[in-house]
């Protein structure tokens, strides 16, 4: 599937390139703009993970297409372009195009399956193109990224990821926490800390943010041992933060730990995705109540189809917090199509004492039965889920054996 947007202003000829696209199958019309400012900021927002082709029309009216061209190669070198021409353009225009290497052209008003056949035979070399500027898939260096996510909020993400984080950090020198939530104030309160630098710091550097500034900016907690990015205190514009940014977070964070736990925001947005796509381990969370069981099939879908993510990449963490004792362990997978790795025990009060208090549970009650289970989820991560060495006493396998001998602690 290649991903395709179109800028042009032309009502009638839009409608023709519409129409071509929506008659081949290969082909998925996920933008569509009428000026080069547009069309640049749907270029930079437009998740990666497929080929990308891009239809634009030369005669802009903001801008000249070759201007547009430019800046689209240099902010995202993977799209294939396709110019759209008018027909009575002279020989400078097509010794430009040849020089730009742009060899799939649309020239004049030609009908919907002549454009068709163009953007076919121009598939392959998108596809090409992509494979080319593809970034790499693997985590870099020893790093192991950890994400935080669900298909709803309120469902206790920022608990969960700030608790891995201060578990893992007893394990590890080397531990970052990741703010992709966008929630206001969160962390300050649940980490008894407001740090000079936020995460909109790291945004506003945009793509020339690198690995030195960073590491600059990520705040040393004082107590638990591991750095971290928050959101700011107050609310803010993050209308800045989008895939590609997040994605530039992510690169830099996992060259400086090596481990890196985000806690991520709305479960299709941007920096979600970007956090998804650079994990090695995926916690998704839900509920037992039937709204956040569908909504989580969907989002686990959406990661399986879209995002290519493995079942073994995928754990799904049922939170006990709303029991809804009618729907039994078994009918939560098969509704899920998906195993459940562990259940969360719930006890509001001593969780709720731990967020107001900025101790997060793991430290201040580490033998309460959540506590439990999430040590035992932080000490799967620092292993990267890997069976332990046979000889070692606090083997993964006679872990688990320990952890399933108690009622609601078991990890799969």
């Amino acid at each position: 599937m290649i991903d395709v947007f179109l800028v042009h202003d032309d009502v009638e000829r839009c409608a023709a390139i519409r129409s071509a696209i929506l008659s081949n199958a290969e082909l998925n019309l996920v933008s569509e703009t009428q000026t080069g400012r547009e069309g640049l900021f749907a270029a930079a927002t437009m998740l990666t993970g497929h080929p990308r082709m891009l239809v634009v029309r030369l005669n802009l009216g903001d801008m000249t297409g070759f201007d547009f061209i430019a800046q689209v190669r240099q902010k995202a070198p993977d799209i294939y372009i396709i110019p759209a021409l008018e027909g009575s353009e002279g020989g400078q225009v097509w010794q430009n195009l040849l020089q730009l290497e742009l060899r799939d052209v649309l020239v004049g008003a030609i009908p919907p399956t002549e454009i068709s056949k163009i953007m076919g035979a121009a598939a392959p070399r998108a596809q090409e193109r992509f494979d080319l500027n593809r970034a790499p898939t693997g985590i870099q260096g020893e790093s192991f990224v950890i994400s935080v996510v669900s298909a709803r909020g309120g469902i206790g993400k920022s608990v969960v990821a700030i608790n891995l984080a201060s578990a893992i950090a007893k394990l590890s020198d080397s531990v970052a926490l990741l703010d992709f939530s966008l929630s206001p104030g969160d962390f300050a309160v649940m980490l008894d800390d407001v740090p000079r630098n936020n995460i909109m710091d790291a945004v506003q550097q945009g793509g020339n943010l690198d690995a030195e500034y960073l590491n600059n900016t990520l705040a040393q907690h004082p107590r638990l041992k591991f750095r971290y990015l928050a959101s700011p205190n107050q609310e803010f514009d993050s209308s800045g933060f989008d895939y590609n940014v997040g994605a530039a977070i992510m690169q830099a964070t996992r060259t400086l730990s090596q481990y890196v736990v985000v806690d991520t925001g709305v479960a299709m947005a941007g920096p979600t995705i970007a956090a998804i796509d650079s994990s090695d381990i995926i916690f998704l969370i839900t509920s037992r109540d039937v709204a956040r069981l569908l909504s989580a099939k969907n989002m686990i879908k959406f990661l399986k189809n879209d995002r290519q993510v493995t079942n073994q990449k995928l754990k799904v963490l049922v939170n006990e917090a709303e029991i809804g004792a009618e729907i039994s362990e078994s009918e939560i997978e098969s509704l899920l199509e998906h195993p459940v790795a562990a259940y969360l025990p719930c006890n509001a009060g001593p969780v709720t004492f731990s967020i107001n208090s900025g101790a997060p549970i793991v430290i201040a009650e580490p033998h309460h039965p959540i506590s439990v289970v999430l040590n035992k989820l932080a000490e799967l991560s620092f292993y990267r889920w890997q069976e332990r060495p046979a000889d070692d006493p606090k083997s993964t396998k006679k872990g688990l054996q320990a952890a399933r001998a108690s009622q609601r602690l078991s990890i799969k």
